[in-house]
């Protein structure tokens, strides 16, 4: 009997240790993301810095959730829809990921949201602004952490009326997210009592030309040109507007883009002198962006521009929103979405929040100067700041 309860005694014990090394074990698998982005092409420059925020976002909970290492797994979009839904399948089928995030063009994201919704699987975009993603598109199972066309340039087109500008041309290629961006400048512009006297759409990643469309522009009896093209685009367009010399005739004006500090060293001193709108200032004083840009240059010896901070922003909601969960993906990934939600914290940017239909809200917009700096460079010079506008309505499901 003594043998007997010695034994049992002993598959206690063991059952008991089993157990406790059990479920650490289980807990301590890795979270899987997968970044979805544009690894090569004209917007690879933007592409790698939103990977870098993201990392430095993950970096900052020493690259852990409640105990279990949180593992990024890259996936190249090529910039294609169609390659990034074979992307997501891999991410989804293949690499097992718990949540997919990345988006940088708009088609590529409206691709991802449709597959995200049917597949019910997180997807959070990071720097991916089509308006229907949040409105016709919206899914409990999809979020953005940057913010909407909409929101980001009625703002600026507000803007610049309310500042007396009666008469704007606006140039951008045409495709998804140059028609969002440049039609929601339209509206805030009109609405604030000016005129856009001609918009011209220029044909995307297929031409280095843009004479026809400045030619255009600069017989549009219009007070400036504002201008969206993003990476290699952005230097070439600005590049020819100078050579065409349009800069004191007919400025050029756009957003944080087309003047970003990304195409500063190639610009040289073409760039001082620029005004851009951005939703985000490097140089803000804030705790938040302090820390971030801290720990952006001790991690990639680099200063962060606003690919940075979109990339950080959203791996930062991310991490938070696990942490909240303990680590742990809820049995209803719709769930993962609604918690990411109900987040409000301080970002680089300023206030981070949601809509009900999971858009991150625009707090702050920049009015900015590039001038130069005493040791010659390039720096920022922030003129005005303004509130950042509304998403436009379109969502027609309760989350």
């Amino acid at each position: 009997m003594f043998g007997a309860n010695c034994r049992v005694a002993a598959l206690s014990i063991l059952f008991a240790a089993t157990a406790v090394t059990a479920v650490p074990a289980q807990d301590a698998a890795p979270v899987k993301l997968g970044l979805v982005l544009p690894l090569k092409g004209i917007w690879a420059e933007p592409a790698a810095n939103i990977e870098r925020g993201f990392r430095v976002a993950v970096a900052e909970f020493s690259g852990k959730v409640a105990g279990r290492p949180v593992e990024i797994v890259m996936a190249d979009d090529e910039l294609t829809p169609n390659v990034a839904v074979q992307r997501f399948n891999k991410l989804v089928q293949l690499d097992k990921v718990d949540i997919v995030a990345g988006g940088v063009s708009s088609s590529v994201a409206i691709a991802l949201s449709e597959l995200a919704d049917r597949a019910k699987k997180p997807l959070v975009l990071t720097n991916s602004h089509a308006d229907e993603i949040t409105g016709k598109l919206c899914s409990p199972f999809v979020a953005r952490t940057s913010f909407s066309a909409n929101a980001f340039q009625y703002g600026a087109g507000n803007y610049w009326a309310k500042k007396g500008a009666r008469k704007v041309v606006t140039m951008g290629g045409d495709y998804s997210a140059g028609h969002a961006f440049l039609e929601a400048f339209k509206r805030g512009f009109e609405e604030g009592g000016g005129t856009v006297v001609l918009q011209i759409w220029t044909p995307f990643q297929t031409t280095r030309d843009w004479s026809a469309a400045l030619t255009q522009a600069s017989n549009a009896g219009a007070e400036f040109i504002y201008g969206y093209y993003a990476g290699n685009e952005a230097v070439q367009v600005v590049k020819q507007h100078a050579d065409f010399g349009l800069r004191e005739k007919l400025p050029l004006i756009g957003d944080q883009w087309l003047f970003g500090e990304a195409g500063w060293p190639a610009l040289g001193d073409l760039v001082i002198g620029a005004k851009y709108v951005a939703s985000y200032n490097p140089d803000a004083t804030s705790d938040a962006n302090r820390k971030f840009v801290m720990a952006y240059r001790d991690m990639f010896k680099l200063d962060p521009d606003v690919n940075a901070s979109l990339g950080y922003d959203s791996g930062k909601a991310i991490m938070l929103t696990l942490e909240k969960l303990g680590g742990k993906m809820p049995a209803d990934p719709a769930q993962f979405i609604a918690a990411m939600r109900e987040l409000n914290y301080e970002a680089p940017r300023g206030n981070l929040h949601f809509t009900a239909f999971n858009s991150a809200h625009l707090e702050k917009e920049y009015l900015i100067e590039v001038v130069k700096g005493p040791d010659g460079k390039p720096q920022r010079k922030v003129i005005d700041a303004f509130p950042g506008g509304d998403d436009l309505p379109g969502c027609t499901k309760s989350f």
